[in-house]
Protein backbone atom coordinates (compact mmCIF):
# COMPACT_ATOMS: atom_id res chain seq x y z
CA UNK A 1 0.00 0.00 0.00
CA UNK A 2 2.20 2.77 -1.31
CA UNK A 3 0.27 5.96 -0.79
CA UNK A 4 -2.10 7.14 1.89
CA UNK A 5 -4.50 8.61 -0.61
CA UNK A 6 -4.59 5.34 -2.55
CA UNK A 7 -6.47 3.81 0.38
CA UNK A 8 -8.50 6.83 1.41
CA UNK A 9 -8.66 9.73 -1.03
CA UNK A 10 -8.59 7.77 -4.27
CA UNK A 11 -11.14 5.23 -3.20
CA UNK A 12 -13.79 7.92 -3.20
CA UNK A 13 -12.56 9.00 -6.61
CA UNK A 14 -12.96 5.47 -7.93
CA UNK A 15 -16.37 5.14 -6.35
CA UNK A 16 -17.54 8.46 -7.75
CA UNK A 17 -16.19 8.14 -11.26
CA UNK A 18 -17.18 4.58 -12.15
CA UNK A 19 -20.88 5.47 -12.07
CA UNK A 20 -22.49 6.87 -15.19
CA UNK A 21 -21.21 7.41 -18.71
CA UNK A 22 -19.30 10.28 -20.27
CA UNK A 23 -17.21 10.86 -23.36
CA UNK A 24 -13.91 8.98 -23.34
CA UNK A 25 -12.10 11.27 -25.79
CA UNK A 26 -8.52 12.05 -24.75
CA UNK A 27 -7.01 15.49 -24.15
CA UNK A 28 -3.99 16.73 -26.10
CA UNK A 29 -2.63 17.93 -22.74
CA UNK A 30 -2.62 14.44 -21.21
CA UNK A 31 0.78 13.24 -20.06
CA UNK A 32 -0.33 9.65 -19.53
CA UNK A 33 -2.53 7.39 -21.63
CA UNK A 34 -4.44 4.35 -20.57
CA UNK A 35 -3.98 1.35 -22.83
CA UNK A 36 -4.53 -2.38 -22.83
CA UNK A 37 -7.42 -4.32 -21.41
CA UNK A 38 -8.58 -1.74 -18.88
CA UNK A 39 -12.26 -1.48 -17.92
CA UNK A 40 -14.43 0.66 -20.18
CA UNK A 41 -13.99 4.33 -19.30
CA UNK A 42 -17.06 5.81 -17.66
CA UNK A 43 -15.73 9.05 -16.14
CA UNK A 44 -12.91 11.53 -16.68
CA UNK A 45 -10.66 13.05 -14.02
CA UNK A 46 -8.21 15.95 -14.30
CA UNK A 47 -5.35 15.75 -11.77
CA UNK A 48 -3.28 18.89 -11.07
CA UNK A 49 0.00 18.88 -9.11
CA UNK A 50 1.31 22.42 -9.62
CA UNK A 51 3.32 23.70 -6.64
CA UNK A 52 3.73 27.43 -6.08
CA UNK A 53 4.88 27.14 -2.44
CA UNK A 54 6.58 23.81 -1.84
CA UNK A 55 7.26 20.87 -4.14
CA UNK A 56 6.54 17.59 -2.34
CA UNK A 57 8.52 14.54 -3.42
CA UNK A 58 5.24 12.62 -3.38
CA UNK A 59 3.79 14.50 -6.37
CA UNK A 60 5.29 12.31 -9.11
CA UNK A 61 4.32 9.06 -7.33
CA UNK A 62 0.87 10.56 -6.78
CA UNK A 63 0.30 11.12 -10.49
CA UNK A 64 1.46 7.59 -11.27
CA UNK A 65 -0.80 6.11 -8.57
CA UNK A 66 -3.87 8.03 -9.73
CA UNK A 67 -3.38 6.98 -13.34
CA UNK A 68 -3.06 3.36 -12.19
CA UNK A 69 -6.20 3.66 -10.07
CA UNK A 70 -8.05 5.04 -13.06
CA UNK A 71 -6.93 2.19 -15.28
CA UNK A 72 -8.18 -0.34 -12.75
CA UNK A 73 -11.30 1.56 -11.76
CA UNK A 74 -12.59 2.55 -15.18
CA UNK A 75 -12.02 6.30 -15.17
CA UNK A 76 -9.69 8.17 -17.52
CA UNK A 77 -7.06 10.37 -15.86
CA UNK A 78 -5.52 13.43 -17.47
CA UNK A 79 -2.42 14.86 -15.79
CA UNK A 80 -0.45 17.93 -16.79
CA UNK A 81 2.73 17.03 -14.84
CA UNK A 82 2.47 20.35 -13.08
CA UNK A 83 5.02 19.29 -10.46
CA UNK A 84 7.71 19.53 -13.16
CA UNK A 85 7.14 23.27 -13.60
CA UNK A 86 9.19 25.78 -11.61
CA UNK A 87 7.10 27.65 -9.06
CA UNK A 88 7.68 30.96 -10.84
CA UNK A 89 6.92 29.53 -14.29
CA UNK A 90 3.65 27.74 -13.71
CA UNK A 91 1.39 27.78 -16.76
CA UNK A 92 -2.28 27.02 -16.18
CA UNK A 93 -3.62 28.93 -19.17
CA UNK A 94 -5.32 25.72 -20.32
CA UNK A 95 -7.86 25.99 -17.48
CA UNK A 96 -10.91 27.47 -19.11
CA UNK A 97 -14.59 26.65 -18.50
CA UNK A 98 -14.62 24.81 -21.82
CA UNK A 99 -11.58 22.71 -20.92
CA UNK A 100 -12.90 21.85 -17.46
CA UNK A 101 -16.31 20.91 -18.85
CA UNK A 102 -14.97 17.68 -20.38
CA UNK A 103 -14.11 16.30 -16.92
CA UNK A 104 -16.41 14.83 -14.28
CA UNK A 105 -14.01 15.77 -11.51
CA UNK A 106 -10.85 17.71 -10.74
CA UNK A 107 -8.29 16.41 -8.26
CA UNK A 108 -5.85 18.85 -6.68
CA UNK A 109 -2.52 18.21 -5.02
CA UNK A 110 -1.51 21.81 -5.58
CA UNK A 111 -0.33 24.60 -3.31
CA UNK A 112 0.17 28.34 -3.19
CA UNK A 113 -1.51 31.24 -4.95
CA UNK A 114 -1.44 29.77 -8.42
CA UNK A 115 -1.16 32.17 -11.37
CA UNK A 116 -4.81 32.08 -12.35
CA UNK A 117 -6.88 34.98 -13.58
CA UNK A 118 -9.98 35.99 -11.60
CA UNK A 119 -12.10 34.39 -14.33
CA UNK A 120 -10.16 31.11 -14.03
CA UNK A 121 -10.57 31.03 -10.25
CA UNK A 122 -14.28 31.64 -10.57
CA UNK A 123 -14.55 28.94 -13.23
CA UNK A 124 -13.18 26.33 -10.78
CA UNK A 125 -15.72 27.29 -8.12
CA UNK A 126 -18.55 27.39 -10.67
CA UNK A 127 -17.43 24.03 -12.05
CA UNK A 128 -18.04 22.40 -8.65
CA UNK A 129 -21.20 24.28 -7.77
CA UNK A 130 -22.74 23.39 -11.13
CA UNK A 131 -22.53 19.69 -10.37
CA UNK A 132 -18.97 18.38 -10.80
CA UNK A 133 -16.57 16.86 -8.25
CA UNK A 134 -13.53 18.27 -6.46
CA UNK A 135 -11.02 15.98 -4.74
CA UNK A 136 -8.29 17.51 -2.59
CA UNK A 137 -5.22 15.56 -1.46
CA UNK A 138 -2.80 16.80 1.19
CA UNK A 139 -1.62 20.28 0.18
CA UNK A 140 -4.79 21.16 -1.75
CA UNK A 141 -5.88 23.27 1.23
CA UNK A 142 -2.70 25.35 0.77
CA UNK A 143 -4.10 26.54 -2.55
CA UNK A 144 -5.57 29.94 -3.52
CA UNK A 145 -5.37 31.83 -0.24
CA UNK A 146 -6.04 34.82 -2.46
CA UNK A 147 -9.52 33.54 -3.37
CA UNK A 148 -11.71 32.84 -0.30
CA UNK A 149 -14.45 31.31 -2.43
CA UNK A 150 -12.11 28.39 -3.09
CA UNK A 151 -11.64 27.85 0.63
CA UNK A 152 -15.39 27.93 1.06
CA UNK A 153 -15.77 25.16 -1.52
CA UNK A 154 -12.98 22.87 -0.32
CA UNK A 155 -13.82 23.48 3.35
CA UNK A 156 -10.94 25.56 4.71
CA UNK A 157 -7.26 26.40 4.61
CA UNK A 158 -4.13 24.85 6.08
CA UNK A 159 -2.69 26.86 8.99
CA UNK A 160 0.04 24.64 10.41
CA UNK A 161 1.50 21.15 10.48
CA UNK A 162 0.79 19.07 13.55
CA UNK A 163 3.84 16.80 13.20
CA UNK A 164 7.05 18.48 11.96
CA UNK A 165 8.11 16.90 8.68
CA UNK A 166 11.51 15.93 10.07
CA UNK A 167 9.77 13.79 12.70
CA UNK A 168 7.40 11.90 10.43
CA UNK A 169 8.17 8.22 10.62
CA UNK A 170 10.55 8.58 13.57
CA UNK A 171 8.26 9.97 16.28
CA UNK A 172 4.64 10.96 16.97
CA UNK A 173 2.83 8.08 15.31
CA UNK A 174 -0.75 9.21 14.83
CA UNK A 175 -3.95 7.23 15.01
CA UNK A 176 -6.81 8.39 12.85
CA UNK A 177 -10.30 7.86 14.23
CA UNK A 178 -12.79 6.71 11.61
CA UNK A 179 -15.83 8.88 12.23
CA UNK A 180 -17.91 7.42 9.41
CA UNK A 181 -17.28 3.71 8.91
CA UNK A 182 -20.02 3.40 6.28
CA UNK A 183 -18.62 5.91 3.79
CA UNK A 184 -17.04 4.44 0.62
CA UNK A 185 -13.74 6.21 1.37
CA UNK A 186 -13.37 4.85 4.90
CA UNK A 187 -15.45 1.71 5.30
CA UNK A 188 -12.41 -0.54 4.72
CA UNK A 189 -10.47 1.04 7.62
CA UNK A 190 -12.34 -0.37 10.60
CA UNK A 191 -12.47 1.88 13.64
CA UNK A 192 -9.01 3.42 13.50
CA UNK A 193 -5.89 3.73 11.37
CA UNK A 194 -2.35 4.16 12.76
CA UNK A 195 -0.16 6.11 10.34
CA UNK A 196 2.96 8.26 10.40
CA UNK A 197 1.92 11.54 8.80
CA UNK A 198 2.22 15.29 8.98
CA UNK A 199 -1.45 15.94 9.79
CA UNK A 200 -2.87 19.43 9.49
CA UNK A 201 -4.47 22.10 11.62
CA UNK A 202 -6.81 24.32 9.68
CA UNK A 203 -7.41 28.01 10.17
CA UNK A 204 -10.51 28.51 12.30
CA UNK A 205 -10.28 32.31 12.41
CA UNK A 206 -9.97 34.72 9.51
CA UNK A 207 -6.79 36.80 9.40
CA UNK A 208 -7.11 40.23 11.03
CA UNK A 209 -4.78 42.96 9.68
CA UNK A 210 -4.65 44.39 13.21
CA UNK A 211 -2.91 41.14 14.24
CA UNK A 212 -0.71 40.49 11.21
CA UNK A 213 1.29 37.58 12.66
CA UNK A 214 -1.76 35.57 13.72
CA UNK A 215 -3.86 33.25 11.56
CA UNK A 216 -1.34 32.93 8.78
CA UNK A 217 -0.12 29.72 7.17
CA UNK A 218 3.02 28.15 8.59
CA UNK A 219 4.21 27.53 5.04
CA UNK A 220 4.33 30.75 3.05
CA UNK A 221 2.93 32.98 5.83
CA UNK A 222 -0.26 33.52 3.87
CA UNK A 223 -3.28 35.10 5.62
CA UNK A 224 -6.20 32.77 6.32
CA UNK A 225 -9.14 34.23 4.32
CA UNK A 226 -11.86 31.74 5.29
CA UNK A 227 -12.45 29.93 8.58
CA UNK A 228 -12.80 26.16 8.82
CA UNK A 229 -15.68 24.91 10.97
CA UNK A 230 -16.66 21.31 11.56
CA UNK A 231 -20.35 22.06 11.04
CA UNK A 232 -19.75 22.91 7.36
CA UNK A 233 -18.24 19.53 6.51
CA UNK A 234 -18.93 15.84 7.10
CA UNK A 235 -15.83 14.61 8.91
CA UNK A 236 -14.60 11.14 7.94
CA UNK A 237 -11.25 10.98 9.78
CA UNK A 238 -9.85 12.91 12.73
CA UNK A 239 -6.74 12.60 14.85
CA UNK A 240 -7.44 10.45 17.90
CA UNK A 241 -5.43 12.24 20.56
CA UNK A 242 -6.13 9.55 23.14
CA UNK A 243 -4.30 6.97 21.05
CA UNK A 244 -1.77 9.16 19.22
CA UNK A 245 1.69 10.11 20.44
CA UNK A 246 1.32 13.87 20.85
CA UNK A 247 4.37 14.40 23.04
CA UNK A 248 6.33 17.50 22.08
CA UNK A 249 3.83 18.77 19.54
CA UNK A 250 3.23 22.07 21.31
CA UNK A 251 0.44 23.61 23.36
CA UNK A 252 -2.14 23.59 20.53
CA UNK A 253 -2.23 19.78 20.36
CA UNK A 254 -4.01 18.49 23.46
CA UNK A 255 -5.80 15.37 24.60
CA UNK A 256 -9.42 15.65 23.59
CA UNK A 257 -8.70 18.29 20.94
CA UNK A 258 -10.57 18.28 17.64
CA UNK A 259 -8.33 17.82 14.59
CA UNK A 260 -10.30 16.70 11.48
CA UNK A 261 -8.14 15.26 8.69
CA UNK A 262 -10.61 14.12 6.02
CA UNK A 263 -14.09 15.21 5.11
CA UNK A 264 -16.74 15.46 2.44
CA UNK A 265 -19.18 18.23 1.69
CA UNK A 266 -21.59 19.35 -0.98
CA UNK A 267 -21.52 22.78 -2.54
CA UNK A 268 -24.36 23.72 -4.83
CA UNK A 269 -24.89 20.61 -6.94
CA UNK A 270 -21.27 19.46 -6.61
CA UNK A 271 -19.42 17.09 -4.30
CA UNK A 272 -16.15 17.72 -2.48
CA UNK A 273 -13.74 15.32 -0.79
CA UNK A 274 -10.53 16.23 1.06
CA UNK A 275 -7.87 14.19 2.89
CA UNK A 276 -4.80 15.81 4.48
CA UNK A 277 -2.63 12.70 4.11
CA UNK A 278 -0.10 12.04 1.29
CA UNK A 279 2.94 13.97 2.51
CA UNK A 280 5.23 10.96 2.24
CA UNK A 281 6.24 9.07 -0.88
CA UNK A 282 5.64 5.65 0.63
CA UNK A 283 4.10 4.03 3.69
CA UNK A 284 6.08 0.87 4.29
CA UNK A 285 6.96 1.07 8.01
CA UNK A 286 5.51 -1.78 10.04
CA UNK A 287 1.77 -1.63 9.70
CA UNK A 288 1.62 2.16 9.53
CA UNK A 289 -0.51 2.22 6.41
CA UNK A 290 -2.80 -0.59 7.43
CA UNK A 291 -6.14 -0.28 9.17
CA UNK A 292 -6.25 -1.28 12.83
Amino acid sequence: MRHCFVTVCLLIATNGFVAGKTSSSSSSQASHSLQGSAPAVSKKLLFLTHAALYKHSSLAPAEKAVVELGARGGFAVTTLEGYKQDSDKIDLSVLTPEYLAQFDGVMLMTNGNLPLTPAQKKSIVDYVRNGKALIGAHCATLTLYDYPEFGEVIGGYYRRSIVPTNRIGTANLGVLKVEDSSHPATRMLGGSWPVAEEFYQFGTTVWDPAKPTENVSQVGRLPIPFAFTRNRVHVLLSLDTEKSDINGLGPEIVKGGDYPQAWTRTDGRGRVFFCSNACRDKYRAAGQARPA
